[in-house]
């Protein structure tokens, strides 16, 4: 119950709020002369908004006298009396309180000309009313010539002439008539104390009715799960969320305009609780976002895919931030506040942001294209630029690895963006690549053996790609017959490829000793003897041949050995 009651108070102090505004402005001032002309009529009729708001502030005050001097005068021969005109003026005020809204205020003209695009007369303006079962009551200002011949807006005979039967229709005409006369008479700021303790009690019962409203949606939604067999949430019998506030807040504006409080205060009011549509509305957002993100994590979080949380956070983010801005606009523009200035403000500030942090946004950036390409995830072996280990975080701005050396490497997002990346974890099989190498004193047909034996070890293992492994007498080196032995092995694990590529080296060394094969050793050795290094009977078959070609070679004696 501790939120309730914050609640209350928090609408308390918005009440007191909109009460210390009005207390400020004791009524409406006279409107302001316009930039176009000096104003010429005292009573401040040169504009549609001056004489509407200029009648409410004489009406308000009850100087009727003055009120009247805003009305068309009759045509006719039947002129109605002064005491008639002044109950007129009172009348007119109660069905303006009732069935004008605040916003129809805001959109009266300050020129002289009035609107000249809303399809009336140069000379007519309308003040739209609020429409009931029977018919809406429209303002309809007339402009014409006063004494002095000088242009003014008045109210036009035709809606004075509809205004008695209006306010008879008035739903609180009746309830004030009862009520007793001090509730009525009395008046607080030029509001009657029966308003204001209407619009105090209406802020709890508001409340209430917004409660009710929210806990029978959370019934439907729970017995909804129910049937389709979901998990069903615990049930919250008192509990006040954004939304309960935003339709708390709505009954109670509504209350406040069907018991025909002063227009002018509902202006202030209307400015007080767009600010509070504006954070509640805020509040939602981020209540929604909440869920769906942690809705949205936990999907992600089962399937393994821990790396693209990142995003989702962030896109919450950048969604609040939005919201906050729209919003904050909106209840800008409400407010009579010139957002177009706000909007060029933005837009430099954002520039300039862009500018100054463009190293962090590119960060950013690369973050994001990381984690929706999912060329990386968690626990993915990989080498970036320079640097390989394991992935062990993916954030918005950096990849961390641990390398082998058990040591973190923090890789900036763009970087990674930019140089080349080796994944170890996307290869469908891995290469065994080793050399043999076998002695020199080994005959031609034991070396044939031997790699066919080989070959066989190679065929035999079922791990090892049949289409792609070789083993193949590679080059005469140094000191000893190069042997390669080329297979993929079918796995994917590093690890499991390392056992399995110790069997099939054991296998092989056991092949070579089968077949007799000796493996090279690096070692040099020197032979002394007193024996040729050329064979007798292939030096007489090179001296015949020398013979042959030259009859002067025999007197030549070969090199000595």
């Amino acid at each position: 119950m501790a939120l309730p009651r914050k609640i209350f108070a928090v609408g308390l102090l918005v009440l007191a709020a909109g009460v210390a505004a009005g207390a400020q402005i004791p009524g409406i001032s006279a409107p302001s002369p316009t930039p176009q002309s000096v104003p010429v009529d005292a009573l401040g009729r040169e504009t549609p908004r001056g004489t509407v708001l200029g009648f409410i502030h004489a009406a308000q005050d009850e100087n009727y006298p003055v009120a009247v001097q805003y009305f068309q005068r009759p045509a006719g021969r039947h002129r109605p009396t002064a005491e008639e005109e002044q109950e007129l003026a009172s009348q007119l005020l109660a069905v303006i309180n009732q069935k004008t809204l605040a916003s129809s205020l805001d959109t009266l003209s300050r020129d002289p000309q009035g609107r000249l695009d809303d399809g009336l007369p140069p000379n007519q303006e309308i003040v739209a009313g609020v429409g009931d079962s029977s018919k809406t009551f429209n303002i309809l200002l007339v402009r014409s010539d006063d004494e002095r011949g000088n242009k003014i807006w008045l109210f036009s005979r035709e809606t004075l002439d509809a205004v008695p039967e209006t306010y008879d229709s008035l739903q609180f005409a009746d309830i004030e008539r009862r009520l007793p006369s001090y509730l009525t008479t009395h008046r607080l700021i030029y509001m009657p104390l029966w308003q204001w303790g209407a619009i105090i009690l209406a802020i709890p019962v508001a409340l209430a009715v917004a409660s009710l409203v929210a806990l029978f949606l959370r019934l439907a939604m729970r017995y909804y799960r129910k049937a389709r067999g979901k998990p069903i949430l615990p049930l919250r019998l008192f509990h006040v969320g954004p939304g309960t506030l935003l339709l708390a807040a709505f009954l109670h504006y509504l209350f406040v305009f069907m018991i025909g409080t002063s227009i002018v205060y509902r202006q202030y009011y209307r400015r007080i609780l767009f600010i509070f549509f504006a954070v509640a509305a805020c509040w939602l957002v981020t209540r929604i976002t909440s869920e769906l993100s942690a809705l949205m994590v936990g999907r992600l979080t089962a399937s393994g895919r821990m790396g693209e949380r990142s995003v989702v956070s962030l896109a919450r983010r950048v969604l609040n931030i939005f919201a906050f801005i729209i919003i904050g606009l909106i209840a800008l523009s409400t407010l009579g506040v010139n957002v177009t200035a706000a909007l060029a403000g933005l837009g430099i500030g954002g520039l300039a942001i862009g500018l100054g942090a463009q190293k962090t946004f590119e960060n950013l950036l690369g973050g994001i294209s990381i984690l929706t390409d999912r060329v990386l995830q968690i626990g993915d072996a990989c080498r970036i630029g320079d640097q390989r280990g394991t992935v062990e975080d993916i954030g918005l701005r950096s990849t961390k690895l641990r390398t082998e050396d058990r040591t973190v490497v923090t890789i900036p997002n763009g970087n990674v963006a930019n140089v080349v990346l080796e994944n170890f974890r996307q290869r469908d099989k891995i290469l065994c690549r080793q050399t043999v190498r076998l002695r020199y004193d080994l005959s031609p047909d034991h070396i044939r053996y031997s790699l066919e034996e080989i070959r066989a070890v190679l065929r035999d293992n079922s791990r090892v790609e049949d289409s792609t492994s070789r083993v193949r007498l590679l080059r005469f080196a140094e000191w000893a017959i190069e042997v390669e032995i080329y297979a993929y092995i079918l796995v994917r694990d590093f690890r499991e490829f390392l056992a399995i590529q110790e069997g099939l080296l054991l296998d092989i060394v056991d092949t070579i000793d089968r077949t007799g094969a000796a493996v090279a050793l690096p070692s040099q050795a020197t032979l002394v003897t007193k024996d040729g290094w050329i064979d007798p009977e292939k030096e007489k078959a090179a001296k015949a041949a020398l013979e042959k070609r030259d009859p002067g070679a025999s007197n030549k004696a070969l090199p000595a050995p």
